[in-house]
Parts: C-alpha cells; structure tokens; sequence
C-alpha cells in the first residue's frame, strides 16, 4: 500500500479527488505538484498521453483517469470500502460519477467555476457571457443530483462512496460562486450534503489552501 504519487495541479477538482481517496483511507502519498500548464509540457506527457490530470502512480505503476483511479485505490486499500455490493447502489454511484464527469464538469466547472474562481487566481479576464450562458444547464445540472440524492445521507443512500468523493471537489467550489449559491438555495437536501462533506477531515485536508502548503512542503 505504500508508494501513492499523484502528479497534478493544485486546485483542480479531479486532483482533489484522488487526494481525497487516499485521505478517506489514510494512506500515506506524495502529491507532486505541477505549475498551471504543466501538464502540456513533455514530462507530464509521458505520464498523459492525453495531457490531463491527475496521473497516478504506484511503486512505479503508472495510472490515469480520476475514476480509474478511484477505483484502484479502494481496491488495493480495502479499508474503508468505498463502492457498494448493492448492486443498485453500485450502479447509482456509477450514474453519479458519470454524471460529474460528463455533465458536471463540462456545465458548471469548466464554464462557471473556473470563470469565477480560478481565472482570477491566474489573472484571466472572466468571460461573463460566458457564465451566463451556463446558467440554465447548471441549474438543470444541480436539480438532477438533487432529485438522484432523494433526502439522503450521502449520494448513493446511507453508503458513503466514490460518488461523493468524485463530485465534492466540484459542487464544494461551484457552492463558493456567486452562481453556485443561488442554485444551490432551491436544493436545501443538497446543500445539506455539501455542509456534511465540507465537516470531513478528508475534505479539510484537501483545500485549495492545504494543497498549496502541502506543494510548497513537498518541493
């Protein structure tokens, strides 16, 4: 179980997502942080062909994709498991995961959060048209995982899973935009699941801030 590297840029959701793997299981690793645009440039792509993040690595072995790496990470560090026997619950964390990756972050994330959040971190002009122009699809976005939460715990019932870990990073920064609050004011069952995931220390260990101190300590 030793050996965990994940190469990547602080900040980035799919990053913070395989932090959070690795802190829900209290397994030791080494973040090797990236400057923004890194992962363009020739050393990343060797890791990416793709030239996304996060990459993975494990004694050696290399991984990409974040819900590969999910999965890996529960199955080679069982304890505690983080996918359902269930095989409905199974699938709805499959759905939700998908959801994130394939709506989520192209409908919100990408157009709205990075706008608002990231771009002035980098000094980039924020596109206002742009985000405006996502307003509708978020909020169609929001109220699917609402309806798909159903009142519970956690995403996928009473059973904490990947799902949550692979759509935290997202909904915690789009619940920090201007945008995001106001969506989110319709939701009380889901604004209630982004407050119970913000409390874990998993979550608190993986902060923008705590990821940057934690790059600058392991330069």
């Amino acid at each position: 179980m030793s050996g965990f590297v994940v190469h990547g840029i602080p900040g980035s959701p799919y990053v913070r997502a395989a932090l959070l793997v690795l802190e829900e299981k209290r397994a030791p690793y080494h973040f090797a942080a990236m400057r923004f645009g890194g992962h363009k440039e020739p050393a990343h792509l060797a890791r990416h062909a793709f030239g996304r993040i996060p990459a993975f690595e494990h004694d050696g072995w290399m991984l990409y994709e974040a819900q590969a790496i999910l999965r890996y990470v529960d199955a080679v560090v069982p304890d505690p498991p983080l996918q359902p026997a269930n095989p409905r619950e199974a699938a709805r964390m499959n759905q939700l995961m998908g959801i994130t990756d394939w709506y989520f972050m192209p409908q919100i994330s990408r157009p709205i959060v990075f706008q608002r959040l990231v771009a002035p971190r980098l000094g980039i002009p924020v596109d206002e048209e742009r985000i405006t122009a996502a307003l509708a699809s978020a909020r169609i976005c929001v109220a699917e995982i609402d309806r798909l939460l159903d009142g519970n715990t956690w995403l996928v019932g009473e059973t904490f899973s990947l799902a949550d870990l692979a759509l935290a990073p997202h909904l915690s920064m789009f619940a920090q935009t201007e945008e995001g609050r106001g969506i989110l004011r319709d939701h009380p069952a889901l604004t209630g699941w982004v407050a119970r995931m913000e409390a874990r220390p998993s979550m608190r260990a993986t902060t923008w801030e705590a990821v940057h101190a934690l790059a600058q300590a392991t330069v």
